[in-house]
């Protein structure tokens, strides 16, 4: 292997990355006794990187993937590079894009992308398409609304008489069978007719995203050379964010590259703390958990202050060094903050983000607020129940919309589309996030009226829309929606987007219906929700449609993003508020030992015996609230009830630097 990559990675090469990066060509030099960026750089062996928060571990891929780029040779063999989500293999791309070399790492024989779209284009397609499938639709909800809707009213009683979910139609084996179906026999009339309508809508190409995984599966059952091929097709393997990785990804990553002889050369980056999952009900990796033996470890951030770092390191489920060489410079050049807890109580909840707004315009410099990103996130952030104050983010602003911020499923409209394009946009700043969150959303209304799946590859969103209609009249009419989502930056009035949009939006549709009549469902899909009209005292101003809470209302100075936890993985923030919100019990409240010191880590120590790991319920708790309190740059706060603390745990929140601004 070290001699197919030109043998090992010297310093010159990673003062050069260095600068690229823009960095400085001592970007990754040792820092004191830490020299673990450096050492990291030159490893090409397999192992594992413990990267803590804001350490700059895609900053670090990136730049040994340009060194291993310019000087690489081999016309047939590449280097396979994995993302757990689009965003994270986007922002991978687009570094790479800064150096011509680096940038062939774009196309063949490389491999860029997600785990779900290589498993997608190596396995699972050619398999299905070879045994007579279309892949006309790889989505999850359509599928499964094909479904419900395949298997008649009979049994859709029997469903929800037995409480199965929709997950009762999905499937885990080649034979449709599925571990989702309660204690229904194989042999009964109910078991089989679900069972028909998964076998029934994969032979007319409509699949789940995790079936995909049964096909690739069944491929390497039958024909096990293929795992050998692309070992030697993909002789060096990356995986980022690998804390997230589920079991079945980590399985068939492990199948394809590691299990048996001739193992591909492997490194995977990630940070175990902040392992926190799109839903409830997913694991985590058993086959082959992060880390692994041989783990090194990256404790210094660069994105916060060691005041920062003090007041989080302890939620860390596993305790590890973290060093706050922070904070960055990327946003503002502005020194860190003292950290601050908003308490209220039932009538002053929709008083927190008015103070929080407030607390930014005395704390920061005008010029810092314009460009600064500030946030407000919430544990729990669909509004399901109205009781145990604050139960979701709806509590402290009525008007926010989860579908905007939901990154784990499909936006229900093409408007939701737009406002989670508009709302990841103001992470980002690029309009380029815009323009593929319309492409993305009219592809779903492609998918709605039964259009085959445009490409199953690499390409953006926008790229598959333009390449779905080439040569076509429609072409033309989504261009021009192109231009005027732009122009309005996505922000359409229910008129503007009637009067300007939907002729174009209406072309593009009966393209892809080819003829055939229009379901209401589309229409829905299609149709731009009235505008919120506030009520004469309504103190938790309403948003914009994508989730930003203005403040002051009148003459704004601040613009507050508001979104889950999940939602901002990942990000930085200059400034971010976490709420608390309930799932059993109220988060902050149960992680309060950890606020105050009392606790640190996941283990609990009892009178007598060994440690022990805490619930798997708290554990959660603290990977949630550890993603969220690592994302500020500048200025950490939180929001709990009053009447959580006693005086004397105020005074011991004071004495570790938190400021106490009640809202009551």
């Amino acid at each position: 292997m070290i001699e197919l990559l030109g043998g090992a990675i010297t310093e010159a090469e990673i003062q050069w990355a260095a600068a690229l990066m823009g960095l400085g060509a001592a970007g990754f030099a040792p820092v004191g006794a830490d020299d673990s960026r450096l050492r990291a750089m030159m490893n090409l062996d397999t192992g594992d990187y413990e990267a803590c928060p804001g350490s700059g571990k895609t900053t670090l891929l990136v730049a040994k993937l340009a060194i291993l780029a310019a000087r690489w040779s081999p016309r047939q063999q590449g280097i396979c590079v994995l993302s757990h989500t689009n965003a994270a293999r986007n922002e991978i791309g687009d570094r790479l894009s800064a150096s011509a070399s680096a940038g062939a790492l774009m196309r063949y024989p490389h491999f860029v992308g997600t785990i779900h779209s290589f498993v997608n284009e190596f396995l699972a397609t050619p398999w299905l398409r070879s045994q007579g499938y279309p892949v006309r639709v790889i989505d999850t909800q359509i599928t499964l609304s094909k479904r419900y809707a395949a298997i008649g009213w009979k049994w859709r009683n029997v469903m929800e008489k037995r409480n199965l979910s929709l997950s009762a139609l999905t499937y885990n084996a080649a034979d449709f069978t599925s571990d989702k179906r309660g204690n229904l026999s194989v042999h009964t009339d109910s078991y089989q007719a679900m069972l028909a309508a998964c076998r029934e809508t994969s032979q007319q190409g409509y699949f789940c995203f995790d079936e995909m995984f049964v096909w690739a599966n069944e491929l390497l059952d039958r024909n096990p050379g293929v795992a050998a091929d692309l070992r030697r097709r993909f002789p060096l393997v990356f995986i980022d964010e690998a804390q997230d990785n589920s079991e079945a990804q980590s399985a068939i990553l492990h199948r394809i590259f590691c299990a048996g002889e001739a193992p591909a050369r492997r490194q995977r980056f990630g940070d175990s703390n902040q392992a926190i999952y799109a839903t409830a009900n997913q694991d985590g990796a058993n086959t082959d958990p992060f880390p692994a033996a041989p783990t090194h470890s990256i404790p210094r951030s660069y994105r916060f202050p060691q005041a920062i770092a003090d007041t989080v390191k302890g939620f860390g489920v596993m305790p590890q060094e973290l060093v706050g060489a922070g904070p960055t410079g990327a946003r503002i050049d502005s020194a860190p903050k003292p950290s601050a807890i908003f308490l209220f109580d039932d009538p002053s909840v929709q008083q927190v983000l008015p103070r929080y707004g407030a607390y930014l315009i005395e704390h920061f410099h005008e010029s810092e607020l314009a460009v600064g990103a500030f946030v407000a996130v919430a544990g729990v952030h669909e509004m399901e129940k109205d009781d145990n104050l604050p139960r979701a983010m709806g509590h402290y602003a009525p008007h926010y919309d989860a579908a905007c911020a939901r990154k784990e499923s499909a936006p229900a409209t093409l408007a939701q589309f737009l406002a989670r394009a508009r709302f990841e946009m103001e992470g980002v700043g690029n309009a380029h996030v815009l323009v593929n969150g319309l492409a993305a959303g009219m592809l779903r209304l492609g998918e709605l009226l039964g259009q085959a799946r445009a490409s199953v590859g690499r390409k953006s969103a926008h790229r598959r829309m333009v390449e779905a209609l080439e040569g076509e009249a429609a072409l033309a009419s989504y261009l021009k929606l192109v231009d005027l989502t732009l122009s309005v930056r996505g922000d359409f009035t229910a008129k503007a987007w009637a009067d300007d949009a939907v002729p174009h939006v209406s072309e593009i549709a009966d393209h892809f219906a080819g003829g055939q009549e229009v379901s209401d469902d589309v229409l829905a899909f299609v149709t731009w929700p009235d505008e919120v009209e506030l009520v004469a005292g309504d103190v938790a101003y309403a948003p914009r449609t994508d989730n930003v809470f203005s403040y002051p209302h009148a003459e704004p100075k601040v613009h507050i993003r508001l979104g889950s936890i999940h939602s901002v993985k990942g990000e930085t923030h200059t400034a971010t508020l976490v709420l608390d919100t309930f799932f059993h019990a109220h988060h902050l409240n149960e992680l309060k030992p950890w606020l105050l010191g009392a606790r640190s880590g996941g283990l609990k120590i009892k009178a007598k015996g060994a440690p022990q790991l805490e619930s798997t319920r708290l554990l959660g708790r603290l990977k949630l609230h550890y993603v969220a309190m690592t994302r500020p740059s500048h200025l950490l706060c939180v929001a709990m009830r009053r009447d959580a603390f006693t005086d004397d745990e105020l005074d011991v929140l004071k004495g570790r630097g938190w400021s106490v601004i009640d809202c009551c």
